[in-house]
């Protein structure tokens, strides 16, 4: 490989690590604010459950999107969080809250998980 080869090749992974860096700042303010939207809709009854599922829900969502964590294993932590968190709030275990919660917010999960290559593509294509 030629050296005007490797300057190319180094300048242009340069300007993806750039693109990455650009979208992981974009993500720390987005993703927060969509945690904190989602958790109002899908938290319990009591405000404890609504700030509970906000935190969980944006640490889910940071190390799915930016980094980059296992999605299963976030899906466990989500899950046995929605179990605590329905005994907690219900005193016994009621399957349509845990459901209606759990399914949520692996939902949005799992979107996140797959949109991050392409939202990757389009800022790579965006830059000049």
């Amino acid at each position: 490989m030629s050296k005007q080869d490797q300057d190319e090749l180094l300048i242009a992974l340069a300007q993806h690590s750039n693109a990455q860096k650009k979208l992981d700042r974009i993500l720390y303010i987005v993703l927060p604010i969509m945690a904190f939207l989602i958790s109002v809709i899908c938290a319990n009854l009591n405000w404890q459950s609504t700030v509970a599922t906000f935190v969980v829900l944006t640490i889910a969502l940071i190390a799915v999107g930016i980094k980059r964590l296992p999605l299963l294993l976030c899906m466990i932590v989500v899950l046995l969080y929605c179990l605590l968190d329905n005994f907690f709030s219900y005193g016994t275990f009621a399957m349509t809250p845990f459901k209606m919660q759990a399914g949520t917010m692996i939902s949005f999960m799992v979107i996140i998980h797959f949109a991050r290559p392409r939202l990757d593509q389009l800022m790579q294509n965006s830059q000049p």
